[in-house]
């Protein structure tokens, strides 16, 4: 059972895995809508030692992802997120960019924390983790949160591609 300070840790690193920002949607018109704070730059091994440290970063230039909140009638609450997220990966002397933009939904009620993706999205998996690597998904794709707090991939349908096999 994930304790509060968990739930929080997940939350902040599911923001920074998924960036899951996104079909655009103009701000005018959508009260309640608030643009979701970019994610920090990632550095780390994702690919592994081969080929070293590899970078993640959004482009702030075009960066347009915007999340609402909802209160389900059962007491979960329903972070969606929308907008425009485009990322760029370096490693191993290339230079790579990503549409990522997803939309996204978060659902948190109590300690159960569930995470659903459709569109574009990409998947951050820390060296370690029960899924390691950095892939880029194209449909919809669920996620659950460990124990340790790691978000992993569960189901997806559509399509992946190795991230780090275009880095090689």
């Amino acid at each position: 059972m994930l304790g509060s300070q968990r739930l929080l840790a997940s939350v902040a690193v599911l923001s920074a895995l998924f960036w899951l920002g996104t079909t655009s949607a103009l701000a005018a018109g959508n009260p309640g809508r608030t643009l979701a704070p970019p994610p920090a730059p990632y550095t780390a091994p994702l690919c592994g030692s081969a080929l070293g440290n590899v970078t993640v970063t959004v482009d702030p230039d075009t960066y347009r992802s915007y999340v609402k909140t909802y209160t389900m009638s059962d007491g979960t609450t329903r972070l969606k997120f929308n907008g425009f997220q485009a990322a760029t990966v370096q490693g191993n002397g290339k230079t790579l960019h990503f549409n990522i933009s997803g939309p996204g939904t978060v659902f948190i009620n109590g300690d159960m924390l569930a995470l659903v993706g459709t569109g574009h999205g990409i998947y951050i998996g820390p060296p370690g983790t029960t899924q390691p690597g950095l892939r880029l998904y194209t449909g919809k794709v669920e996620y659950a949160v460990e124990p340790s707090g790691n978000a992993i991939v569960t189901s997806y349908t559509g399509r992946v591609t190795d991230i780090c096999t275009l880095l090689r």
